[in-house]
């Protein structure tokens, strides 16, 4: 009685086969395209990185980093039809591949559309747009103190209540922020400067904004969990008390749609990784004739300083 081996195909094929045949088996779509990945902020230099996809078959036991790109022409397009050409910037060092493509000293302004085109010999030409959010000030921000929460010494659980307008249309929005301690400390009679860093680590008071597969210590979600225009947002997080200065920067950006829909699927398939259990995850893609993503943000920063009395 002959073995029979069995093989699940990419092609979502269920094949037994004896160990004396073979099938031959045609993989369409198994052609490199072009993968871009950007994001699009106001307050910072657009930076494009371009790699290239492998297909299912290709080797890859010690391939660790992507296959850069590095003889395209990429573009910014405007509304208006302007076309501004990106530079290649090489910053590789050996066994760390480091390679992007830079638009320098270029204004973007809220509200306009901008189109990334990438052009290379051997690949389809991609093309992606995306249109900058408006910044969404922080109008206020209450605080009240919670007591001690046993995190650890002299520490307390504070609560923040977050108010801004959100504007009319569908938003989508990605709460984040530091908290910074300093105090002048006397070790063998000399003084020292004692600091403290650390994220945020927003937990919302309402748990439809909690999100366990997030991979960053940030709130992501969108306008229609908020109550109305007049947005409020409620979250607790950890801070140390025993810091004469103390700061939390709060970061509110308004981002848009393929921002929220790229960390909500990537970081959920992250999550999901290993659990042959969990569905299956696409990671959103909004490149066309290609894969990856372009993005878009506006931050909006507010810093409030704490004080603990004794």
């Amino acid at each position: 009685m002959s073995r029979l081996t069995r093989y699940i195909l990419p092609v979502g094929l269920l094949v037994l086969l004896s160990c004396e045949q073979f099938l031959e088996v045609d993989l369409p779509g198994q052609e490199p395209r072009i993968v871009l990945n950007a994001l699009l902020d106001p307050s910072d230099t657009l930076k494009v990185y371009l790699t290239r996809s492998r297909g299912i078959l290709e080797g890859r036991e010690y391939e660790e980093f992507f296959d850069l790109i590095s003889n395209a022409d990429v573009y910014l397009e405007t509304e208006a039809g302007d076309r501004y050409s990106l530079e290649y910037v090489d910053r590789s060092r050996p066994f760390d591949p480091n390679a992007f493509y830079r638009l320098s000293d270029f204004v973007f302004h809220p509200n306009q559309s901008y189109s990334l085109v990438a052009e290379a010999p051997g690949y389809e030409t991609i093309r992606t747009s995306q249109v900058v959010p408006a910044q969404v000030p922080i109008q206020s921000v209450e605080i009240t103190r919670l007591g001690p929460d046993g995190s650890w010494q002299n520490s307390e659980l504070v609560e923040f209540r977050v108010r801004f307008t959100d504007p009319p249309g569908r938003n989508f929005y990605e709460l984040s922020g530091r908290v910074f301690g300093s105090d002048t400390v006397e070790v063998e009679g000399q003084p020292f400067l004692s600091m403290y860093f650390s994220d945020l680590y927003p937990r919302p008071v309402n748990p439809s904004f909690e999100k366990d597969h997030l991979m960053r210590s940030v709130l992501l979600f969108g306008d229609a969990l908020l109550p109305g225009q007049d947005a409020e947002l409620v979250f607790r997080t950890t801070v140390p008390t025993d810091y004469e200065l103390l700061e939390v920067t709060l970061h509110l950006a308004h981002v848009s749609e393929s921002y929220y829909r790229y960390y909500d699927t990537a970081d959920l398939q992250f999550y999901n990784r290993g659990d042959f259990l969990s569905q299956p995850v696409l990671v959103h893609t909004n490149v066309e004739n290609g894969l990856g993503i372009f993005m878009a943000r506006n931050t909006a920063e507010h810093v409030i300083r704490l004080r603990f009395e004794e």
